[in-house]
């Protein structure tokens, strides 16, 4: 996977993947390490390498993670462009909430007829082992549900008609 980090003013592409032993993390063009993370508390304990290891606090806030590396502490945000790209809807001018990427539907958080505001939680979609909000694009009322909890969908499938 590969996500958008964000630390100050750098701007940096972290990929992460699992790897026989771990994880292979690569920064930007650097180069790429085996890293082994365990959660332990409130920190990530990781092994670079089979050699260094560093324990990172972390703490989940609004829009990304508190990091604490070496005594020093960092905002970073952190976007999956996938799941980012799960949230949009096609069609938000009409109303129509689909997804991007295959998935699966975990819950439907309205009914027909009620009343939503923009950005307001609709669906909740697995994609990727990760749970998904699909957001209200726009005020309106539900006109019509077509994701059915369980169902499993491809790219492109209409979760919802707002009116």
């Amino acid at each position: 996977m590969i996500y958008d980090v964000t630390i100050g003013d750098q701007k940096l592409k972290v990929r992460v993947d699992r790897a026989e032993s771990g994880y292979t993390v690569q920064v930007g063009d650097g180069p790429v390490r085996q890293v082994d993370a365990r959660w332990v508390r409130d920190h990530l304990s990781m092994v670079f390498d089979d050699q260094r290891s560093f324990d990172v606090p972390l703490a989940r806030a609004k829009d990304g993670w508190h990091v604490g590396v070496r005594g020093q502490g960092y905002f970073a945000k952190v976007v999956d462009p996938r799941r980012a790209a799960l949230r949009l809807s096609s069609g938000a001018e009409e109303g129509v909430l689909m997804t991007t990427m295959p998935g699966r539907v975990v819950a439907v958080l309205v009914k027909e007829g009620e009343a939503v505001t923009k950005g307001q939680p609709l669906v909740v979609v697995e994609a990727m082992k990760m749970e998904n909000e699909l957001k209200a694009p726009k005020d309106g009322v539900v006109e019509h549900i077509f994701a059915q909890v369980g169902a499993a969908l491809e790219s492109g499938v209409k979760l919802l008609q707002l009116g």
